[in-house]
């Protein structure tokens, strides 16, 4: 290679000039300027880094992350194409890579703080949260002023649902560096889960004045808004995202929703529908729009989004099943589009989780289903777990009667007509399956009244 004072001269130029075309915002001729000057001086890793910046900020992720990968081969021992290649791994969801960087950076440099968090973060992500914990009190040790690995450990603690301790990080992370991006969001989220809409509000408030165009910030303002019923003031919010960032989904969806609430249903399936384009791989949009179509009175159309629900997200390996809210209203919508097997099959995957299998309401919507898909034996047996956890419901007594008469078990039925009246004595529908069992003794006027039992 040339070593002429020129030729080094005219490499230095070319990053010259592309740092100018950056500030202006001219990428294009930024990353050609940098790729001149790298074909001229290959093993100088900051300009690598450079150029792996320059595509960041054009959107073009893998390509940067490649670029900064060569910078830390360019320089085996330094801490930074480390940290660089780590976060833009981070970017992308790839969290083993992450991972790999952040460790190495955190061992060139211990006092990189950004390293430690993504480290934090990496290791979270891949469901690690032990290894994440020792990350981080290794963080402690090396670290005097610490607030993106606090901001990072905070997610740990919700996940092991240490909401306090937490918010105590968040809070912390934003004394330690007041312009810390997304912190005083993400504890405003967890101020408006708890209750406190109004504090919460404050910190979106003042989030948004420091970042105007900030998309996550406007739709977590959003979302506490719709808590406390402020709907135009949330719609508001959601457009403004989609002002900033016309292909989110996430607004998109949350527009959706908050027409299916107000029963506008043909804006409603609108965003819901464009929600579902621009973001394929979440369900939720099209659980959504199902729901929608039904409110509108298009029940086959409801259930044959379902059936594609159901066939895009098994429930077998659907962990959104986890959350018994989620899973009792899905399985709902399902019985409702008279889809009762899916609605059975999205229940019986969800009793995998203990929360779940631990819950009344989830067992009585099984046992609902299956009794209209007409499985009395599955029907029954959920019906009698439901009664180990609640002794006294009466739709499991009332069910359990019901299908005892339907298969002529007068004396089985009798004693559940005992039990349902003992729990609640005036209820006018046992006391009318009460006088059916006694008229069912009689074979003859057994066959002119029997029955198909509705199940409630």
């Amino acid at each position: 290679m040339d070593d002429s004072p020129e030729f080094e001269s005219s490499a230095e130029q070319l990053v010259e000039q592309a740092r100018d075309f950056f500030r202006r915002g001219r990428l294009g001729e930024a990353e050609a300027c940098l790729r001149k000057a790298i074909e001229l001086e290959p093993e100088r890793s900051a300009w690598r880094l450079n150029l792996g910046v320059t595509l960041q900020a054009a959107g073009r992720g893998e390509e940067a992350l490649q670029c900064f990968e060569i910078a830390c081969q360019c320089a085996p021992k330094h801490a930074e194409p480390r940290l660089a290649a780590a976060m833009a791994a981070a970017a992308l969801g790839r969290w083993p890579v992450a991972l790999k960087w952040s460790e190495q950076a955190t061992q060139f440099d211990p006092s990189l703080d950004a390293a430690w968090g993504c480290r934090v973060e990496s290791l979270r992500r891949l469901s690690r949260r032990e290894d994440a914990m020792v990350a981080f009190y290794l963080a402690q040790q090396n670290l005097e002023i610490m607030p993106a690995t606090l901001q990072n450990v905070a997610e740990v603690l919700v996940e092991d649902a240490k909401i306090d301790r937490a918010m105590w990080c968040l809070r912390e992370a934003i004394r330690l560096e007041p312009n810390l991006p997304r912190a005083r969001t993400r504890l405003a989220q967890l101020l408006g889960d708890g209750g406190h809409a109004h504090r919460a509000i404050e910190l979106l408030t003042e989030e948004l004045r420091l970042r105007p165009g900030d998309v996550g910030t406007l739709l977590a303002f959003g979302d506490v808004l719709l808590r406390q019923r402020r709907n135009p003031e949330a719609a508001e919010k959601f457009r403004r995202a989609i002002e900033i960032d016309p292909a989110n989904a996430a607004a998109r969806f949350r527009l959706g929703v908050l027409a299916v609430n107000t029963r506008r249903f043909a804006e409603a399936c609108t965003e819901l529908e464009m929600a579902m384009r621009l973001d394929p791989t979440n369900p939720l949009p099209r659980v959504e729009l199902a729901r929608a179509r039904l409110e509108n009175g298009e029940s086959a159309e409801a259930g044959r989004l379902l059936e594609v629900h159901v066939q895009h997200c098994p429930p077998e390996t659907n962990p959104r099943l986890d959350n018994v809210e989620f899973a009792v209203n899905v399985s709902a919508l399902m019985l409702a589009a008279q889809r009762p097997a899916l609605a059975a099959r999205a229940l019986t995957a969800a009793m995998r989780f203990d929360r779940v299998k631990n819950t009344a309401l989830a067992w009585q919507k099984l046992a609902l289903a299956h009794y209209c898909n007409n499985d009395l034996e599955r029907a029954n047996e959920a019906s009698l777990t439901l009664l180990k956890l609640d002794p006294k419901n009466v739709c499991a007594l009332h069910n359990l009667a019901l299908a005892c008469l339907a298969q002529g078990e007068i004396s089985n039925a009798m004693s559940w007509i005992r039990a349902g009246l003992a729990a609640k004595p005036n209820d006018i529908s046992f006391r009318r399956m009460r006088w059916r069992a006694r008229l069912l003794r009689y074979p003859l006027l057994s066959r002119l009244i029997r029955s198909t039992p509705n199940a409630v």
